[in-house]
């Protein structure tokens, strides 16, 4: 019987590992004092930095992300910058840093549920750009998750130690369950392993027999295929990691 003949059945395995990614981005507000000019709903964004497998920025107000509401707080928002067909659960927490680079101000790590969205602020010229458009100005505000409060301005104002030579440091910490896909085995369809009974050679740049079978010296050397109970232990038996 031919490897890929009838009556053999093809066989292979896949390792899924869930596992915790952390991280944080820090966004410099420069020139504190012309920040004020920028009207309310207008935003500062973070370039887009990688988290987990995703892409991610930071939306930071002013003078708050509602445009219609009147108050005196800045707003701080992580949006979900790549593009998924459902929504992804992530953990974040915002804080200020100090001249020494320590969170002084913060408030506690919160869960949320991100929808993604187009990255739409690009960078063209040197990273160089205008302030992003409020709402109806050709961008909508995006579902991130934030704080539309964060700090009041003239609270952040009467903490010297958060502003130094007119700059501000917002920190954001974002933790996420990143899932990893990858082959733990797979079965020859042509040749791979081979029959010493139907005369079957490994041939050069298909997948390797398990380990425990040891992999063939030379091209033309015939090695027996590992049964179906032998390639489930050998699968069972790989490391976690």
């Amino acid at each position: 019987m031919s490897a890929d003949g009838p009556g053999r059945l093809s066989r292979s395995a896949t390792r899924v590992l869930a596992k915790e990614a952390n991280g944080f981005h820090l966004l410099r507000i420069d020139s504190y004092t012309q920040t004020k000019t920028v009207l309310p709903g207008q935003k500062l964004s973070s370039n887009p930095f990688a988290m987990g497998g995703h892409s991610w920025r930071i939306d930071y107000y002013h003078n708050g992300r509602d445009a219609s509401a009147n108050h005196n707080a800045i707003s701080v928002y992580l949006q979900l910058a790549s593009n998924l067909h459902q929504p992804l659960q992530a953990w974040y927490k915002f804080s200020l840093l100090d001249h020494s680079g320590n969170a002084a101000y913060e408030l506690p790590a919160e869960n949320g549920s991100f929808a993604g969205v187009p990255v739409v602020n690009h960078y063209p010229h040197h990273n160089v750009r205008a302030v992003g458009m409020p709402s109806g100005g050709g961008e909508e505000p995006g579902p991130g998750c934030g704080h539309e409060e964060f700090i009041k301005k003239d609270e952040l104002e009467r903490r010297e130690h958060l502003i130094r030579d007119d700059s501000i440091v917002v920190r954001c910490d974002v933790g996420v369950t990143e899932i990893v896909n990858s082959v733990l085995a797979q079965d020859e369809l042509i040749n791979a392993w081979g029959d010493e009974e139907d005369g079957y050679e490994y041939e050069a740049g298909m997948y390797p027999l398990p380990p425990m079978y040891g992999a063939p010296r030379g091209r033309h050397q015939r090695r027996r295929r590992a049964d179906d109970n032998e390639y489930i232990k050998w699968c069972l038996a790989q490391s976690r990691r």
